[in-house]
């Protein structure tokens, strides 16, 4: 049978300690796929002045990882920094937030996916729980505060020297406490591609924060804000790709769901089904439903899972307090779903 893992991965302590636990852990596999988007052309004294200004502990990280792995600073950077101009493409993914739930959907292959899902105190920065992207990046999460960030591919369209939207997620959830903040901040941020952020946070402020390189453009405070791959800001529209007819069915399908009405479980149980038209199967077109994430705002639950497999939960508040998952893996069925798409055109 064709089983998928993640592993469920927890770390306390310092940021350097937590970078160096993960590396003992790395194998080799990881470092394959993350070799992909290794800066070929790092400027380390930049990079570093960089973290010093935004996020000084993710060098930090960097550093424990390095150590762990025998590896000079400098190769780590290039491989877990997210800074350059990454040349593996596109990400499709869903999602949906509004003041009493945030739920995503990811979708890629699973031959360029870290297979890890991370829960993290670091002393240095707030604590946060979502999955892993080329080791630490983030897909999406949730962060101490209660704030939700999740990215959306939109195009490389004059790609430029950047971050990583993984990379983006990761500071978003360590350094910023509120969507108010979380906006500030992914405005100053130099992004190296175009995406679309979706933010929700404890006092039901939603925003999308959609970035091209014709400016960046926020829509906010509407009851429920749906994001896929594509702008939908009026002033960016205009930038779309010229096929984005698949993103924006995921966006007419969510608004038939009529989600206001149902709970955060209720609409993570459909994103997550197979037989959702949410759920996309194309994996050797690089777009398949690869994980499911949930935040229930006024219970603390976090829910995941891999592609059909069961859902795991998590009370965020305990865990924050000191009680540890128990599951030490997520595990999900290749067989079960198939590989054959159900979607058509596609913009991940």
């Amino acid at each position: 049978m064709a089983l998928m893992d993640a592993s469920v991965e927890q770390y306390r302590g310092s940021a350097y300690r937590v970078g160096y636990l993960q590396g003992k852990k790395i194998d080799d596999s990881l470092i394959s796929k993350v070799s992909l988007l290794e800066n070929k052309h790092l400027q380390l004294d930049k990079v570093k002045q960089f973290f010093r200004q935004f996020a000084p502990h993710i060098m930090d990280e960097i550093s424990g990882l390095a150590d762990a792995l025998g590896m000079k600073t400098e190769k780590a950077v290039a491989l877990f920094g997210g800074y350059g101009v990454p040349e593996v493409q596109g990400m499709g993914c869903s999602s949906v937030v509004n003041s009493r739930f945030a739920v995503r959907n990811y979708d890629f292959s699973p031959d360029i996916y870290d297979q890890r899902f991370m829960l993290i105190q670091p002393k240095e920065c707030y604590a946060s729980v979502g999955h892993s992207l080329h080791v630490i990046g983030r897909h999406e999460g949730v962060n101490e505060k209660g704030l939700f960030v999740a990215f959306h591919f939109v195009s490389k369209d004059r790609a430029k020297e950047g971050l990583t939207a993984s990379m983006g997620v990761r500071m978003v959830l360590d350094c910023c406490q509120s969507t108010k903040e979380a906006i500030k901040m992914l405005k100053q941020l130099p992004h190296s591609w175009n995406y679309n952020f979706s933010l929700g946070d404890k006092n039901g402020h939603t925003a999308v924060v959609e970035i091209s390189p014709y400016g960046i453009k926020v829509r906010e405070n509407e009851s429920t804000l749906r994001c896929t791959n594509h702008y939908q800001h009026k002033d960016l529209v205009s930038q779309n790709k010229v096929d984005y007819t698949e993103s924006n069915n995921r966006i007419s399908y969510m608004k038939e769901k009529n989600m206001e009405e149902l709970s955060g479980r209720e609409v993570f149980d459909w994103f997550k089904s197979i037989d959702s038209p949410m759920f996309y199967r194309d994996y050797n077109n690089l777009f398949g439903t690869l994980h499911t994430f949930a935040y229930i705002y006024d219970t603390d639950l976090v829910l995941t899972s891999l592609l059909g497999g069961q859902t795991l939960e998590i009370d965020w508040k305990d865990w924050l307090e000191g009680s540890n998952v128990k599951a030490s893996f997520l595990t999900g069925n290749l067989v079960q779903v198939g590989s054959q798409s159900v979607g058509g055109n596609h913009e991940g």
